[in-house]
């Protein structure tokens, strides 16, 4: 048993949307929860494939078994490990516009609590070369909003471990306006059956704000402190059965409410286009990605 594609990022960019669609796809099982971070977070590694494939267990004779995981796309560590785990992995990214997504993620950090309402955006990045250097893969994931938009610096670390040929690069852009043409894209790839989808139309994980923040860190954050203290003393065993039931992200869409995210400002816009240009221009010329 291997699984053979995976999601990696980048987040804020339509991955919960395009997972609901491989979701009801006749040849694909998904993973049983949206999101299983083994390859890129160490504690979870560590417990070893069968702890892995555990979220596969309902499966029976699909042709594609696929996870997702937008922490991946930043991180370092993961492109080894998935490749000694399966070198023919499929590699699926899906990419927004730099400085949409960029701005979106801040905007997500700061209605789930993870920046302070009392911040800027531009102080965000600025603090962002120390998680880099410094934080986990979940600090970074949750903190450097531009970081993960250098979509080229990440790309090409990626290429390293895998050949262009078992890459699939996705855009958000279609995935709102060409629908059919991206779906056909992904089943070509991943060498499945034309996707039969009536309705075309599948939004996720809208624009939100938590209602209670609080509530939402519990839920989604990894290194919330009572979340660690809970890891500590919960058997393994209750451990699993509340992932698995999805428990924590059923509550967390509870306890959501739609929020449109304010429009970018003139400032910021400029600033993030210029930290990104170099990026972009890159991502163009040596991938053909233009965003």
């Amino acid at each position: 048993m291997k699984i053979n594609a995976v999601i990696i990022g980048a987040g804020r960019s339509g991955t919960t949307t395009l997972y609901q669609y491989l979701e009801n796809h006749r040849d694909v099982c998904f993973s049983d929860i949206k999101e299983v971070h083994y390859f890129s977070v160490d504690e979870l590694y560590e417990r070893g494939e069968s702890y892995y494939h555990s979220f596969w267990k309902h499966c029976k004779n699909e042709d594609v078994m696929i996870a997702a995981d937008t922490y991946l796309l930043i991180d370092k560590k993961a492109p080894r490990r998935i490749a000694e785990y399966n070198s023919d992995m499929k590699i699926i990214i899906m990419l927004r516009n730099p400085s949409e997504r960029t701005w979106s993620s801040f905007q997500y950090a700061l209605n789930n609590g993870y920046i302070s309402k009392n911040k800027s955006f531009i102080q965000s990045v600025q603090e962002e070369e120390y998680h880099i250097g410094h934080s986990d893969i979940t600090v970074q994931n949750n903190l450097c909003n531009l970081w993960q938009s250098k979509y080229f610096e990440h790309i090409s670390y990626w290429s390293e471990f895998f050949p262009r040929d078992n890459m699939l690069f996705l855009k958000t852009y279609d995935l709102k306006n060409n629908t059919s043409y991206l779906l056909n894209q992904l089943s070509v790839f991943l060498n499945i059956d034309n996707f039969k989808v009536e309705d075309t139309t599948i939004k996720a994980n809208k624009s939100a704000k938590a209602k209670s923040k609080i509530l939402q860190q519990f839920l989604l954050n990894r290194n919330n402190p009572l979340r660690v203290a809970l890891r500590k003393i919960l058997p393994d065993k209750i451990k699993q059965r509340i992932l698995h039931s999805k428990l924590p992200e059923k509550l967390s869409s509870v306890n959501r409410k739609e929020k449109s995210y304010p429009p970018i400002s003139e400032e910021d816009r400029k600033y993030i286009t210029e930290l990104l240009q170099k990026d972009q221009e890159r991502l163009e010329r040596v991938f053909g990605i233009n965003l």
